[in-house]
């Protein structure tokens, strides 16, 4: 038996206000306008096999000399990242065209958080991959009225393949899976990172130890869509950061919420797509990296 989300189109764009909170069981639906429905059933299917061609590709092109595209500051970008992110579109626009965000080449048809949109990362931690280190996967995601609701997140080099459905459930390699429910901040650990556009300057590295120290540990794995899922699934119990691109975590986001976490995505500061994060096991959790 398929199943629909309904989607609201509501007038005037509402993304730089958005702030979607969702736990496993939540109500999705949204009655108040125009809505249309979409098949999560398919959009999951649709989302996975993406993740997989495009898996497939850089697991291919991992053997091979690495053509390095552009270089600058913290960032690294690789022709694989446009040879699979390439794979995607065309997969996308056969099966389930929709408007779609994408890292390598931006906005496709009217792309706007409000409305129903595919968001797309080829490959999360593009310098792990660079330097053959296996934390780094092909993201896709269905974003709908300002939240996540489909999410495909595969590390090839694992043959890990994380999915969700916002509301409904999550799974790993098809078997549930659950965030850790953990509500003691001094037992929990955290992922984090330091985005592209992070601020590195003494104040914000002391202000981040502050947040943070409590915690049990801390790990920076170098790709906020693993950092995500492994929220989602109890390997960590929160992730948070700070002007991250909707990209790198709209995948992750949906298949948090799936998994029971609780989930905050709200406006960043240096562009129209950066989000501020916070993937929590609880409540208690949620509330020590709130601001």
């Amino acid at each position: 038996m398929s199943h629909s989300l309904r989607l609201f189109f509501p007038a005037g764009n509402a993304g730089n206000a958005v702030n979607a909170i969702l736990a496993a069981g939540a109500d999705l639906d949204d009655n108040r306008g125009m809505t249309t429905a979409i098949d999560t059933d398919k959009a999951l299917a649709v989302a996975t096999e993406a993740v997989r061609r495009a898996g497939k590709i850089l697991l291919d092109l991992s053997d091979t000399s690495l053509r390095v595209l552009s270089e600058t500051g913290h960032d690294i970008k690789l022709e694989a990242d446009r040879k699979s992110e390439d794979a995607i579109l065309q997969f996308l626009a056969a099966e389930m065209p929709l408007p779609v965000l994408t890292e390598e080449s931006g906005e496709h048809g009217i792309a706007e958080d409000t409305r129903a949109m595919w968001v797309v990362d080829p490959l999360d931690g593009t310098f792990n991959y660079a330097r053959r280190l296996p934390l780094c996967c092909s993201c896709v995601g269905l974003w709908a009225d300002g939240a996540p609701r489909v999410g495909a997140v595969y590390n090839f080099f694992t043959d890990e393949l994380f999915t969700g459905i916002a509301g409904r459930g999550a799974w790993l390699n098809g078997r549930p899976i659950r965030a850790s429910g953990i509500r003691e901040v001094a037992r929990a650990a955290l992922a984090t990172g330091f985005p592209t556009y992070a601020d590195h300057s003494d104040k914000a590295l002391r202000d981040f130890f502050e947040r943070v120290k409590s915690f049990k540990k801390i790990r920076m794995i170098g790709t906020a869509a693993l950092a995500g899922v492994f929220a989602a699934c109890g390997r960590v119990d929160a992730y948070r950061e700070k002007d991250i691109w909707l990209w790198d975590v709209a995948a992750a986001a949906a298949v948090a919420a799936g998994a029971g976490a609780k989930v905050s995505v709200r406006p960043g500061t240096v562009g129209k797509w950066s989000r501020e994060v916070i993937f929590a096991s609880s409540d208690e959790v949620f509330a020590a990296l709130a601001d």
